[in-house]
């Protein structure tokens, strides 16, 4: 029955990779892709900064960037969509898949501006590992769709719109929002509150702001 899970596990992810968006580089430092561009953004890799197209290859260590007018969308190796609003700074700090063990170990950062995540082949694994840090609180997953950002009124706001779980944790506390709708607000140097309805208006505000 495992060997089963994990066969659809590496089933899913080859059939929802197109391989000749990696012809250029197929090192195991390729980690994903862009596959949207809206307006203008930037990718800092290595101390150089590069422009964004569709298809530009990712590795670990990236930043992109996008600029006031401009929104991105990527695709990692497990076929987890993250897609960035304007105004936004993202890092994929490090990405670890093996769908045949079952393992993975991927870190992101958000430095400012908002995002959605929407898990791929991580978020069916038993134990993922999936979380974005922020300079208020890390946001990790359970295999869900969520949103996180800074658009509001500076403080960061976290969403779930759909799936397990989503846990937010920082130096003073934790807290887990279970049921779709429902959402956070955390403020720096402050335990994370307990998850409450969102108005349909400001989840509204919030899938708008990353739509591509």
């Amino acid at each position: 029955m495992r060997l089963l899970k994990y066969l659809s596990l590496i089933l899913l992810v080859f059939c929802c990779f197109d391989p000749m968006v990696y012809a250029e580089d197929d090192s195991q430092s390729v980690v994903g892709n862009i596959t949207q561009v809206q307006g203008h953004a930037q990718l800092f890799r290595s101390g150089k900064v590069e422009r964004i197209t569709q298809n530009t290859i990712l590795q670990e260590g990236d930043r992109v960037i996008t600029a006031p007018s401009g929104r991105v969308g990527l695709r990692m190796r497990d076929n987890s969509r993250i897609l960035l609003a304007n105004t936004t700074e993202f890092e994929i700090k490090r990405y670890q898949f093996d769908p045949v063990a079952g393992t993975s170990d991927a870190r992101f950062k958000l430095v400012k501006g908002a995002f959605r995540a929407i898990t791929g082949a991580i978020g069916q694994q038993s134990d993922p590992r999936f979380e974005v840090e922020t300079p208020v609180a890390t946001i990790g997953i359970r295999g869900t769709d969520f949103w996180g950002g800074f658009i509001f009124n500076g403080d960061l706001d976290v969403a779930m719109f759909r799936g397990k779980g989503v846990y937010i944790r920082n130096s003073q506390g934790m807290t887990e929002i279970t049921r779709k709708g429902h959402g956070v607000t955390v403020q720096e140097r402050i335990a994370p509150p307990a998850a409450k309805p969102w108005p349909d208006r400001k989840l509204r505000q919030a899938m708008e702001s990353t739509q591509l």
